[in-house]
């Protein structure tokens, strides 16, 4: 009869285990539902300032900066070119880009093809769509200005 009981014990045991490790298991979905992106392609708020912007330089500072509220902090850089002078390129929020497994680091060579707008004190920003390095290309959004990190994209 004890036999029995050690037996019984066990499997319920075991049972309560298999059912913890299962929940846990199906637990690791999403499960957030749908959430719209605060992040959208980007459009130039004067289109006669904004011109495809395609130029090589130097990294001289790695920055993390907001553009707004609702967005996750972002990874900017500022680059030393030849024929621009230094221009802040924003890249994108810091989660994508950890996820990438790239490094930045001031005095690196790099590439940036975005689309660049003057601002009123005379410096260039950049909002990046391709950051290369070396044999190696970030995509960061698409020919539309789309960011890659949406999921959700309309047609």
């Amino acid at each position: 009869m004890k036999r029995w009981r050690l037996a019984g014990a066990t499997l319920l045991s075991l049972a309560a285990l298999g059912w913890v490790l299962v929940g846990s298991v199906w637990a690791q979905g999403r499960g957030q539902g749908f959430r719209p992106c605060p992040y959208t392609p980007y459009l130039c708020p004067v289109q006669a300032t904004c011109k495809p912007f395609d130029e090589a330089g130097q990294v001289v500072q790695v920055v993390s900066e907001t553009l707004e509220s609702t967005m996750h902090p972002g990874m900017a850089v500022s680059v030393d070119t030849k024929t621009r002078g230094r221009v802040q390129v924003h890249l994108g929020p810091v989660w994508y880009l950890e996820r990438q497994e790239f490094e930045l680091q001031p005095g690196d060579d790099v590439r940036i093809t975005g689309r660049g707008e003057k601002e009123k004190d005379g410096k260039t920003e950049v909002v990046a769509y391709e950051l290369t390095k070396g044999d190696y290309v970030l995509h960061l959004r698409d020919a539309q200005g789309r960011p890659l990190w949406e999921a959700w994209r309309k047609r």
